[in-house]
């Protein structure tokens, strides 16, 4: 009878460890349910954060070329403006030549007796 009481008492102890171990196993897979959970939310995370990525590479990119643009249209405007300075500052260079030559013409001794007739000048001679 003592044999019985022994394997009794072990039985007692087997269905406790047991009990406790079917507690341990269903807070085991609600932990495995949760962790599940939370992963899937995760790969949606960064599935978002991806497609934001490639939007801004995307804009990134657009951004480069519009400055490559405008950089470009800059430089054929900057090199209109210098054709066209330069080309106004040929004609003053010229225009300070010309007059420089019509002003030494008239104030030579050579220039004044072409443009003077008897001490007078040529506009105001009276043909006769």
């Amino acid at each position: 009878m003592a044999e019985k009481e022994t394997d009794d008492i072990r039985l007692a102890i087997l269905e406790e460890k047991l009990v406790n171990m079917t507690e341990v196993i269903s807070k085991l897979d609600v932990t495995i349910e949760k962790l599940s959970d939370l992963s899937v939310n995760v790969s949606r995370m960064l599935a978002v954060h991806e497609e934001k990525l490639d939007f801004a590479r995307e804009t990134a990119a657009e951004t480069a070329k519009d400055i490559q643009d405008l950089e470009k249209k800059f430089t054929e405007k900057l090199e209109k403006t210098k054709t066209r300075v330069a080309s106004i500052e040929r004609r003053v260079w010229i225009g300070i030549g010309i007059f420089s030559v019509v002003a030494f013409v008239f104030t030579t001794p050579v220039g004044t007796k072409m443009f003077h007739i008897d001490g007078k000048p040529a506009i105001m001679h009276t043909v006769k």
